[in-house]
């Protein structure tokens, strides 16, 4: 498959891999059957900038191949959707989409989906590369200005969102000699001056027609800018091109930081069935938590990525210690489930941390043992 092209690289040193779109046309050639006679070789034109049911299985494929070698994955994105013929339906195009949606569900490393400038996503394209697929680890980036995303073209969206008779209503509510028209209709009493102002509002309203499609599809397209896919909170934020490669590098060493981070609080909390296992995102979220917690950060510091590494940097040993805090906190929550259960439950429960300290007990040494029973008489007293 040409029309997309993936691969392993570096950024900074640091090993990610990579998906781009290929934007000049491809030659797909199927081979002659050997064993049918009347077989020829076919050679199909495969356009740029869409996903075809070969290049989709292929993007899937190179994605799962990431993950299981815990890669990174940076993805320049420039489709206009997926090929929608009646030939690309029976090789099964839906299906190997829906294979990135997978593969991207499944991912546990930082995934930036970023669109170059002058690029576009459209149609389904734009929904298996939503971030929301995965909140936890992906997240989308576009070009200042020039970069535009949304499941419909401009075009599109003016013809459905603003068709003819909307026009027209905006011509009469803002011309305004067409209001004056109107006004002029409204008071004459005769057939025939009826008939020559209600030709003159028919050339009007030619005249300006025109004028009026590129104004609703201008308007349209401004619904697909940057500012306003950040403005309802599709991406991340703006990146200007000539500082994304600065901007990537610091974005993913922060990353990779935090998720570590996260990994420890996750695995705190699996202690056992009274005590919900948090998702990545509400991992994030009391790592989130925990920096504004010190004095000097806010959301405005969380923003910034340099920020960030250097205050895990500077409070590793604290964020260690917060980590045994909470460690020690769900466990505490965990025997307060069994014991507080009630019925049968906290019988079975309470029987099995006493023969669960019986047995530690057996292994510890007679030091260990006194300070347990010294901690023991201490809680309870």
């Amino acid at each position: 498959a040409k029309s997309v092209v993936v691969g392993r690289a570096r950024l900074g040193g640091i090993p990610m891999g990579v998906v781009i779109t290929e934007n000049r046309t491809a030659e797909a050639i199927k081979p002659a059957d050997p064993a049918d006679v009347k077989a020829s070789e076919a050679v199909i034109q495969q356009a740029g900038c869409v996903w075809f049911p070969n290049s989709a299985y292929k993007t899937a494929q190179a994605i799962n191949d990431f993950r299981t070698e815990d890669l990174p994955l940076i993805v320049f994105a420039n489709w206009r959707g997926f090929s929608g013929g009646q030939r690309d339906m029976f090789d099964e195009v839906l299906k190997y989409g829906s294979l990135i949606v997978d593969a991207f569900v499944a991912y546990t490393q930082p995934v930036f989906v970023f669109i170059p400038p002058y690029a576009e996503i459209r149609g389904g394209a734009w929904v298996v590369l939503d971030a929301s697929i995965n909140a936890g680890c992906m997240e989308m980036f576009a070009s200042s200005n020039t970069a535009r995303g949304g499941v419909l073209e401009a075009n599109g969206a003016a013809s459905v969102k603003y068709r003819t008779k909307d026009l027209l209503i905006s011509m009469h509510r803002l011309d305004d000699e067409l209001k004056k028209l109107d006004k002029s209709l409204e008071e004459a009493s005769e057939a025939s001056a009826k008939e020559s102002i209600q030709d003159l509002i028919s050339k009007r309203e030619r005249a300006l027609l025109p004028v009026y499609a590129q104004i609703a599809v201008q308007f349209c397209e401004l619904h697909d800018t940057p500012g306003r896919m950040k403005a309802v909170g599709v991406i991340e934020r703006e990146v200007e091109w000539s500082a994304s490669r600065c901007f990537f590098y610091w974005r993913l060493r922060r990353k990779l930081a935090e998720f570590d981070l996260r990994k420890k609080v996750i695995d705190a909390a699996e202690v056992g069935r009274g005590v919900k296992t948090p998702t990545p995102v509400e991992g994030s979220n009391l790592v989130k938590k925990w920096f504004i917690e010190t004095s000097g950060m806010g959301d405005a510091q969380w923003e910034d990525d340099k920020i960030v590494l250097t205050w895990m940097a500077q409070h590793h040993r604290a964020l260690e210690e917060k980590i045994l805090a909470y460690t020690k906190s769900c466990v505490a929550e965990e025997v307060v489930q069994v014991l507080t259960a009630g019925g049968n439950t906290a019988r079975v429960g309470a029987a099995g941390i006493v023969e669960g300290l019986a047995r530690a007990c057996e292994k510890m040494t007679p030091e260990e043992r006194a300070e347990l029973k010294e901690a023991i008489l201490a809680a309870l007293q």
